[in-house]
């Protein structure tokens, strides 16, 4: 008996065939994100701006609180896996503080290219 190898070789995959398969899968994973997107609203849909979320401070892994704006009405409210609650009304809007700048995005400005008068 002659041993089989020539017919093993010729049966694995090429690697273009390999390849043209990666391209397909990733194409199809893109699809099937934009059209679950596109049918859900997707993730950055809002009911007409009547919903903001104006700042959130993490907790924990799992809690968080999140002061947002419903239709004029400004809530804190404290979200965990046991649900929602309502910390706080506001009467008048919290006023707007600045946020602070972490040394990672302080070291992102530094290291832009400062924009000269003639430029734009």
């Amino acid at each position: 008996m002659t041993p089989s190898a020539p017919l093993a070789a010729a049966s694995a995959p090429s690697l273009g065939g390999a390849a043209l398969n990666l391209v397909l899968v990733i194409g199809l994973i893109f699809a099937l994100a934009w059209l679950l997107r596109r049918f859900r609203g997707g993730a950055g849909a809002h009911a007409g701006g009547a919903l903001q979320v104006k700042a959130s401070l993490a907790l924990s892994m799992k809690e968080r609180v999140v002061l947002i704006d419903a239709a004029g009405e400004h809530l804190l409210l404290g979200v965990s896996p046991a649900g929602v609650t309502c910390l706080h009304r506001y009467a008048v809007a919290p006023p707007e503080l600045p946020l602070p700048q972490s040394p990672f995005a302080n070291l992102l400005k530094r290291a832009q290219p400062k924009e000269r008068d003639g430029a734009r």
